[in-house]
């Protein structure tokens, strides 16, 4: 948000002018400015214009903001994991609800802690393989602009 100061004599019209590393953002002309992916990594400033009939035009730009760093993820929950843990049964991996939305998911099956191959839907068809061993899903979470999240289920109990 800018904060113009004061201008006078009232009244003065105030127009914006959003930046990244002083370069003019198309269409960051309002008074307040929300950062995206594009201007990660850049410093961030802000000219101030005011104009009035009978007086000279007064631009003034603020000082830079430290690099726009990558946005945080909400709290991610743990994912659950629904279904028979039998050979030939499917498992389901119930992500909970991510943000802010939308928030591209991805899924890794793990066996007894180690990735099985191939296993990276949100469903699951258990395999002679798994037989004896717990299954876990780590369900990582991505969004332009934002740092990534992974978050890993509790175990099954073994498969039978």
């Amino acid at each position: 948000m800018a904060v113009p100061g004061t201008w006078g004599p009232a009244p003065v019209a105030l127009t914006y002018q959003w930046k990244a590393n002083g370069v003019a953002i198309t269409g960051a002309t309002a008074a307040t400015y929300k950062p995206g992916a594009a201007q990660l990594g850049k410093t961030i400033t802000v000219t101030v214009t005011g104009t009035k009939a009978g007086y000279a035009t007064k631009s003034k730009t603020s000082t830079a903001t430290v690099a726009v760093a990558p946005g945080t993820l909400g709290p991610a929950p743990v994912p659950t994991i629904t279904g028979t843990v039998k050979v030939g049964s499917t498992l389901t991996a119930v992500p909970g609800r991510w943000g802010p939305a939308p928030v591209a998911l991805t899924y890794q099956w793990k066996a007894n802690g180690v990735s099985i191959t191939g296993a990276t839907a949100a469903t699951y068809k258990l395999t002679t393989a798994q037989a004896g061993k717990t299954i876990t899903v780590t369900v990582t979470g991505t969004k332009t602009g934002y740092t990534t999240k992974s978050k890993t289920s509790a175990a099954t109990a073994r498969v039978v």
